[in-house]
């Protein structure tokens, strides 16, 4: 009775191991999902990574074809700060060297992805290991500077406008020599027949009185 008892419970076991098993199976064919992935690794070095994050994902002209698994920072022989985002690519994927890499921001306020824009020379592509320099992103503290700037500058602009505009109304109120031209009309008449006499007799303006001794 015994046996008969475990010999059942075996049953049961093998039964239920391999129900897992397609079950796994059939969980695993409807993700095509692959066990083993071939793949390999390229960096690629920012001086302002701009919050992306391990795990994000690697778009070659819009398509995903990696993550970056590892996020280092370090510094150049120079001193300066660098990043580099070493990323996994399917063995299949080519990424030319005269490639164009960005952080880039699914929205305004969405997920941080790694962009890629393929370059034209295939015949010299990424290898495993090979480092790619990315575009450095505009920081908000940049925008705001500028901004800033922009805005100073505006604002002196203005100034100096409103500037020539008080002296132009001082000149129509007739205010300075400027403005009495253009509003005393007894100075505008004796100025207008002085023109007229020296457009009858120009021989005046080369005349000098003789020096009275």
């Amino acid at each position: 009775m015994a046996d008969k008892s475990k010999s059942f419970e075996l049953q049961v076991g093998i039964f239920v191991f391999i129900g897992l098993l397609i079950l796994s199976w059939f969980v695993l064919w409807i993700g095509d999902f692959k066990i083993i992935k071939h793949g390999y690794h390229v960096k690629v070095s920012f001086g302002f990574a701009n919050g992306i994050k391990v795990g994000a994902p690697l778009r070659l002209a819009g398509v995903d074809v990696g993550e970056v698994k590892e996020i280092k920072l370090t510094r150049d022989d120079g001193g300066k700060t660098v990043v580099y985002l070493t990323t996994w690519l399917d063995s299949e994927i080519q990424i030319p060297k005269d490639s164009r890499a960005w952080v880039n921001t699914l929205g305004l306020l969405g997920e941080k992805y790694l962009e890629v824009i393929p370059g034209k020379d295939y015949e010299d592509i990424m290898k495993e290991g090979d480092v790619l320099v990315g575009e450095d992103p505009t920081s908000v503290q940049e925008v705001t500077d500028l901004a800033k700037d922009i805005a100073l500058q505006a604002k002196d602009t203005l100034s100096s406008l409103q500037t020539t505009l008080t002296s132009l109304n001082g000149i129509l109120d007739g205010k300075g020599t400027i403005g009495k031209l253009f509003t005393d009309e007894t100075l505008y008449s004796d100025m207008e027949e002085m023109f007229a006499d020296l457009k009858k007799h120009p021989w005046k303006l080369l005349y000098r009185p003789k020096e009275a001794r």
